[in-house]
């Protein structure tokens, strides 16, 4: 049977009867060509559903007018390629709206540029100094247009992997709103600073860098770390400790992977839901038991949700987003639970 791209919206959106949605569930198990299908227009779906929250986008009708032009079988390599600069064009005028909202809301000073990457996404920005920083999804970063003096100081709320350029007269210095100062004059690191984590991450790829914070129990507020080393900042302890990590697992992200090593479902489940841009929640202690290794690149969350189902008792149960009467979209929402034996 072949499907539209409407019968696929349709299926996305949860508006097929249960019958309608086991053949097509069956039918996708059976085809790779049709799962490479789903993906492309789920791309575009969900970057619909983040524009709807800014501009109240009706995209069932611009999908209706769309599947009227394209036809999967026909125009497969065509389709592909729209489907690819339709999620790039979508999505500058959400970062545009983001930007300029800030702006306003913010007063941020002539010069100063706050960038936003949207949920699910990761941009990525070269500085003017030839720095290039790769920005992960729900992170903001403020810099100047221009550097001036001796210090090139930038601001970051979220996580950010950094390629600096070299410059031993001019000190590179990241900053968090938690009080973290990451300083290097040409190196490679990653800081994760997230408002919302107890804890700040900041990893250290080649090269040198110092980390520093104002600490009150009487530990030293400036440390150096060797390349594979990360300083971790307690908020909550107000205190800074030194550890080995594994660099794959810390910094993937910017190429698009997700690497777990003996991860706990707590940590599984923060990464993912970061990463797809969904809610989930954990109904059962015995789920926080269970520990993975796994390595995922273009994996859906389904697919990958189904491989944590195979792997260990557990079900997983996705609410997906509603409309509302004010134009804006519920999130999705994934339950995670034990099987019942």
């Amino acid at each position: 049977m072949e499907y539209t791209v409407q019968y696929i919206i349709n299926y996305l959106e949860n508006t097929l009867s249960a019958d309608e949605r086991r053949s097509f569930e069956a039918s996708l198990d059976k085809s790779v060509e049709l799962q490479q299908e789903l993906k492309e227009i789920r791309l575009v779906w969900e970057s619909s559903l983040e524009l709807k929250l800014h501009r109240q986008i009706d995209s069932a009708k611009n999908w209706k007018k769309l599947s009227k032009k394209i036809t999967i079988d026909k125009y497969q390599k065509k389709f592909r390629y729209f489907v690819r600069n339709m999620a790039a064009l979508l999505m500058i005028p959400l970062v545009i709206a983001t930007f300029t909202l800030y702006r306003q809301r913010n007063h941020i000073p002539a010069g100063q540029i706050e960038l936003t990457s949207a949920n699910g996404l990761v941009t990525k920005v070269t500085l003017s100094d030839g720095t290039e920083v790769w920005l992960n999804s729900g992170s903001k970063l403020s810099y100047p247009q221009h550097f001036t003096g001796d210090t090139r100081n930038i601001l970051l709320s979220g996580e950010a992997y950094f390629k600096v350029k070299a410059d031993r007269t001019n000190r590179f210095e990241v900053l968090t709103h938690d009080g973290l100062t990451v300083s290097a004059y040409g190196t490679e690191f990653n800081v994760c600073a997230y408002e919302e984590d107890p804890v700040v991450e900041a990893t250290l790829i080649s090269g040198n860098i110092e980390v520093g914070t104002s600490v009150k129990n009487g530990t030293p507020d400036l440390i150096k770390i060797s390349a594979g080393q990360q300083v971790r900042y307690d908020k909550n302890k107000d205190r800074l400790e030194v550890a080995d990590v594994n660099l794959a697992v810390k910094t993937s992200w910017k190429d698009g992977k997700m690497i777990f090593r003996r991860a706990d479902m707590a940590e599984i489940t923060h990464r993912l839901a970061r990463h797809f841009n969904v809610d989930i929640r954990l109904e059962g202690k015995e789920l926080y038991d269970y520990e993975y290794s796994a390595t995922f690149t273009t994996e859906t969350l389904e697919e990958i949700l189904y491989l944590l189902e195979k792997s260990a008792p557990i079900k997983c149960g996705i609410i997906y987003p509603e409309q509302s009467e004010d134009y804006t979209y519920t999130r999705k929402t994934v339950i995670i639970s034990m099987k019942e034996i």
